[in-house]
């Protein structure tokens, strides 16, 4: 355990770090307030020093390798010195009171009411991935759907797309949340560590969170007086990858700073079956800069981000005997070669171009006993399909203003915590003009203005062993569209015109429909003895529909299929219970997460028989219109993880994730969910070698692991809107060392080295889209099982090499708090 003693108010804080049985200090111990984004470490003999800090009441951590990690709350005053001296206790298991921010109230992941997975610093740069999504995906709970690589977006609990929502640092990624092509747009290298929050308890965040939140959270402001940050550079060898990442940032009596710089970009990948995959070449770049002022009453941060990606999304054209080719003639070849699947440049294909320009104010002013938060913002998205030239076809643009104001205080006393205020967006949509011919206008979706706004209040007390955690809101979200007409519609003719223009055909009607609706929760966490602990939530979820499922009605190039929209869709209105089980014991830790989500008004797409085709195929495509059901998901999962304390070397962790979802009154092709994510159960082990005094490795792992993946035939198979898919199993390696200067104990450069797929196993997982794509000579097929379809990649080995500006210290971990020591 963690005690403090001897605590005062004021604008520095200090103290020592020391052993709770020995009574020695803890050098490189990280002091960390993860709402300030501010941390230090501990000297040689375990002191530390925070100067310039803001005053009022924030939660505290003190964490290292070797100890249980704790928080505690800790108030800040004018013109009083503040000591904290912390006793700690060793322990193998260190996560079990990290702080958690994304649920309203501050609070720690183990009086959580809802299931909380933090994914730490260590394991984004442990793992091998394209996108950050792809790097959490195989967390408890959580999946993600694909269409090939810079397309992934997560699920949680069996849900997607608009009804998980991310955050990066706070600000919504609003992305084009809708769509099944456009993946988030997050700077992987841009994340240090996230939260995973599974079910509709975030009542800070309205109708977006209604599967969850998953908040991504940038690098940490550097030490007060230094100057600190790191380069990174990356290859995997299926794809070809090419990652660099630069970082730099400062800290000067509360003037802090960070700027960051990264390229990706990969040409196609391989697997098994179709060796290279046609279409699946991407790039991205990405400038980032954050400045903040820390002052006694409170702060204020900017960010400014500009990324571009550019991908490719494969369409599966092949030939009789399955070889990619072509869309149409490239300077009268059919098909791609080598140096084609191998080229760094996704502009051959069909593919897309997605702009994000993100600009994010975040403001905390101490008012009496409390603090006001303040944030603007504006984001502006760009999407271009291009196809097979150099003219976009779909072209448009969204742009979001969030906003939130709200009002937080801390009982000193009570056990008490308060948030309440009001938060939404304000998006608007534009469709940009006709392509010259012979390129044809793709509009999917009319322009639009949606506006959000809800209001909230989030309570918490706390008592000993007790948490109870309740809170309301209410939403409202209104739409408004604008009319749309086209002459000569699907010819190089094409063009958008008045109403009263001779041969004027509706594309869109103009609508106005607005959607209000409570949501709320209450939840409760008890501590047990003995390290146990139980949690229980019940929630009550509102989401108004998204513009796709209100309006769509065309050609979706990226997902290959005409989609319809309905302007009669009601919001969903979800039902959601949570229970939770659990122990963080020395030697072994678990829990166990069950929920039960009933859903009403449950919208989602579906092939259908066009009743202008007759068949379920449009211009070539399948057809999907958008319907509502009552919908029941349910589930489990969590994690076991063995840590012996008196094996160091030794740590072996699962997780496990099972979710069925059922439509009731349906037939037997349709009575499940689309796209209900497989069971999963992963296994890692992982030894760690001991470190000595003259070493110049440290903090040296060696891991193995799997991922079993179980058949799912619990699918909507009507027309083959879905198809069953296979049970596989993917094993997994990788081994990293930090290298050290034994003089003086600062890092010079960490490798990390992983290989996923090791067996180079065939595989299309559930979620993956991509199976789906299959044409012949130019013409569309329906798909009848998963061998016909775009495999996921095989075996790829990934090198990761991190350079540290500054060269940190090297603590146990041989990571200071810039590396998030963990």
């Amino acid at each position: 355990m963690l005690i403090l003693t001897g605590i005062s108010v004021a604008q520095s804080l200090s103290g020592t770090v020391v052993d709770s049985a020995g009574g020695q200090g803890i050098p490189g111990a990280v002091v960390y307030f993860p709402e300030l984004k501010l941390g230090t470490t501990t000297d040689a003999q375990g002191n530390f020093n925070m100067s310039s800090m803001p005053t009022g009441t924030y939660e505290m951590e003190v964490k290292i390798l070797g100890y249980a990690t704790l928080t505690q709350q800790v108030t800040i005053k004018d013109n009083t010195p503040c000591t904290c001296n912390c006793k700690m206790c060793t322990s193998t298991n260190s996560a079990n009171e990290v702080v958690i921010t994304a649920l309203g109230n501050i609070t720690n992941i183990q009086r959580s009411p809802t299931p909380v997975t933090i994914v730490t610093h260590d394991m984004l740069l442990q793992s091998s991935s394209s996108t950050i999504i792809d790097a959490i995906s195989t967390q408890p709970g959580v999946n993600m759907t694909t269409e090939g690589p810079g397309t992934t977006k997560p699920q949680i609990n069996g849900l997607g797309f608009d009804r998980v929502l991310v955050l990066t640092d706070g600000l919504r990624q609003e992305d084009f949340q809708w769509g099944d092509d456009h993946g988030i747009l997050i700077d992987p290298y841009a994340i240090y560590d996230a939260e995973i929050i599974r079910g509709p308890a975030s009542l800070q965040y309205g109708a977006s969170a209604e599967a969850g939140v998953i908040s991504f959270k940038t690098q940490p402001f550097a030490e007060n007086g230094t100057i600190q940050g790191s380069v990174l550079t990356e290859y995997q060898t299926n794809n070809g990858l090419i990652g660099t990442s630069e970082d730099i940032g400062g800290n000067h009596n509360g003037f802090a700073w960070d700027l960051r710089a990264s390229n990706e970009e990969a040409h196609d990948y391989r697997d098994p079956k179709d060796g290279y995959v046609w279409g699946t070449a991407w790039r991205q770049d990405n400038a980032r800069l954050t400045l903040g002022l820390i002052k006694s009453w409170g702060y204020s941060r900017i960010s400014v981000s500009l990324l571009e990606r550019r991908i490719e999304v494969p369409d599966g054209n092949r030939d009789s005997t399955g070889r990619f080719m072509y869309d149409a003639p490239q300077n009268g070849q059919l098909y791609p070669g080598n140096s084609d699947f191998r080229a760094y440049n996704p502009t051959i294909a069909g593919d897309k171009i997605l702009d994000e320009i993100q600009t994010w104010w975040q403001n905390s002013i101490n008012v009496g006993t409390g603090k006001l938060g303040l944030d603007v913002g504006f984001t502006q998205s760009i999407h271009h399909d291009i196809d097979t030239g150099t003219v976009g076809s779909g072209n448009f643009e969204v742009m979001d203003i969030p906003y939130s104001l709200k009002y937080q205080v801390i009982g000193e006393n009570s056990g008490l915590k308060l948030t309440t205020g009001i938060n939404g967006t304000y998006e608007f949509e534009n469709n940009f003009a006709e392509p010259a011919a012979p390129y044809i206008g793709d509009f999917e979706i009319p322009n639009y203005t949606d506006f959000q706004a809800g209001v909230y209040a989030i309570l918490q007390k706390d008592y000993k062993n007790l948490t109870i955690n309740g809170g309301l809101r209410y939403d409202y979200n209104s739409f408004v569209g604008q009319s749309m007409y086209l002459a000569n519609s699907g010819t190089p003719e094409q063009a958008v015109v008045s109403a009263t223009a001779p041969g004027a055909a509706l594309q869109f009607p103009s609508f106005n429909n607005s959607y209000t609706g409570p949501s709320g929760s209450i939840g409760a966490s008890y501590q047990l003895p003995d390290n146990n602990y139980l949690k229980l939530n019940v929630s009550k979820s509102f989401r108004a529909p998204s513009i796709d499922q209100l309006t769509s009605n065309g050609v979706n190039i990226g997902v290959n299929a005409f989609q319809q929209g309905n302007l009669n869709l009601k919001a969903e209105e979800g039902y959601q219970v949570d229970f939770a089980y659990g122990n963080n014991g020395r030697d072994v830790s678990f829990e166990v997460d069950g929920f039960y989500n009933l859903i009403n008004n449950f919208i989602f797409p579906v092939r259908i028989q066009s009743k202008v085709s007759g068949d379920s195929m449009v211009d070539g495509v399948p057809f999907f219109q958008y319907i509502a059901n009552k919908a029941i998901i349910t589930g489990f999962s969590g994690y076991f993880n063995i840590h012996p304390y008196d094996t160091k070397w030794l740590e072996i962790d699962n997780n496990f994730t099972y979710i069925y979802s059922l439509l009731p009154n349906q037939t037997d092709s349709t009575q499940h969910v689309p796209w209900t994510p497989a069971p999963r159960l992963t296994t890692e082990i992982k030894f760690k070698l001991t470190d000595r005094k003259t070493s110049i490795l440290k903090s040296t792992y060696i891991e193995f692991g799997m991922a079993k993946y179980w058949a799912q035939n619990d699918i909507y198979s009507a027309l083959y809107s879905e198809i069953p898919s296979l049970a596989y199993t993917l094993f997994n390696a990788g081994l990293g060392t930090n290298f050290v200067n034994p003089a003086t104990g600062r890092t010079i450069c960490s490798l990390y080295i992983n290989c996923t797929n090791l067996l180079n196993i065939g595989y299309a997982d559930h979620l993956n889209l991509a199976q789906y794509f299959l044409a012949y000579n130019g013409t569309p097929v329906t798909v009848t099982q998963q061998s016909q379809g775009i495999y996921n990649m095989g075996r790829n080995v990934g090198f990761k090499l991190l350079f540290p500006i500054d060269g940190h210290k090297v603590s146990e971990t041989g990571k200071g708090i810039s590396d998030g020591q963990q």
